[in-house]
């Protein structure tokens, strides 16, 4: 299947949200970005979806770096009508 033809079914799965990722957009990264100003969470955007967000202070095993082999493809959104 083809990447626009997979997109196309996500699309559909994913409805009455949207889905963002493989097949309809130009980029092809796999992880989300973080645009930070003064050590604050400004934005968090995968490819050119802004993504809502919460900060929440992390402790224990969750506040050590891992290395997580995961690819994120893409993400189901719904807009505000």
């Amino acid at each position: 299947m083809n990447f626009y033809r997979r997109w196309r079914a996500k699309q559909k799965l994913a409805a009455p949200s949207r889905y963002y990722g493989d097949g309809g957009t130009i980029h092809n990264t796999g992880t989300l970005d973080i645009e930070m100003q003064d050590g604050q969470v400004m934005a968090v955007w995968f490819r050119c979806q802004m993504l809502p967000f919460r900060v929440v202070e992390a402790f224990g095993k969750w506040a050590e770096p891992e290395s997580n082999p995961c690819v994120l493809t893409g993400v189901e959104v719904r807009d505000p009508r």
